[in-house]
């Protein structure tokens, strides 16, 4: 009996210690909170290798925080270490199976590695939270998904659904305008990109397709206008050399 009551106390004591162990205190929590927050100013900041020391900090003490794993799943994922990503997104749904924003990164991670139907299911997971503050961002992501994928239709139907819930969301705008250019409907395509325009006033993007749906219908003073934003305010090299050389062909 003697025996029994000291292989029970040497099992309790074996789980106590381990419940310790693997559980942060009230101290450790506090303080991966402040390296969480610190993390995340010097993201916001474009700071990305300090971001992720102090998340690195902040893990460390507190594992089982969402937040932190789903802000070193997006730093693993700009320094395409996707599997790592994968996995740390994964563990931050597992600990909130309702987490839309690590879902929604999940999604974004798949249409980086170019599987379409993997992102899809991963952003209707993200939309299945009536909670989720900010859906329009995976009906748009999921519509850009649809549109890779050569699924017009459904990409336009995620489309809408993004601006019905964010009328001045012009990532969405700007999506529909290429989904209408693959459905041979220039005029609805015009009216996005202008809308997208309209949003955001310096969208060299939607400039530059507005600019060569006009090319191609011989609207070339307005073509010009368009081209002039992506030549002088572009960012993207080669495209600003395009943007130039068609100027040139234009005035002669």
């Amino acid at each position: 009996m003697l025996l029994f009551f000291c292989l029970l106390f040497s099992l309790f004591c074996v789980l106590f210690f381990s419940a310790c162990a693997t559980t942060p205190s009230t101290k450790d929590i506090n303080k991966a909170e402040a390296y969480n927050k610190l993390g995340a100013s010097y993201l916001n900041n474009g700071q990305t290798n300090n971001a992720y020391v102090e998340f690195q900090k902040a893990i460390n003490l507190n594992p089982k925080n969402k937040e932190t794993l789903n802000y070193l799943g997006y730093i693993n994922t700009t320094y395409k270490k996707y599997d790592e990503a994968i996995v740390l997104y994964k563990r931050a749904i597992s600990i909130d199976p309702k987490y839309s924003d690590a879902m929604h990164n999940l999604g974004i991670l798949y249409i980086e590695l170019e599987k379409w139907d993997k992102a899809i299911s991963s952003f209707n997971a993200a939309l299945e939270n009536p909670l989720y503050r900010t859906p329009e961002r995976s009906y748009t992501s999921m519509g850009y998904a649809y549109y890779m994928n050569n699924n017009y239709h459904k990409a336009e139907n995620s489309l809408r659904q993004a601006l019905m819930r964010n009328p001045v969301y012009p990532l969405a705008n700007y999506t529909l305008g290429l989904v209408y250019i693959k459905l041979a409907d220039d005029e609805k395509a015009i009216k996005e990109f202008i809308n997208a325009i309209a949003i955001s006033p310096e969208y060299i993007n939607a400039h530059w397709e507005l600019a060569q749906i006009y090319l191609r219908r011989g609207a070339n003073a307005k073509a010009l206008k368009h081209l002039g934003i992506v030549a002088e305010k572009g960012r993207n090299i080669e495209r600003n050399r395009m943007a130039i050389d068609q100027i040139e062909k234009l005035k002669y």
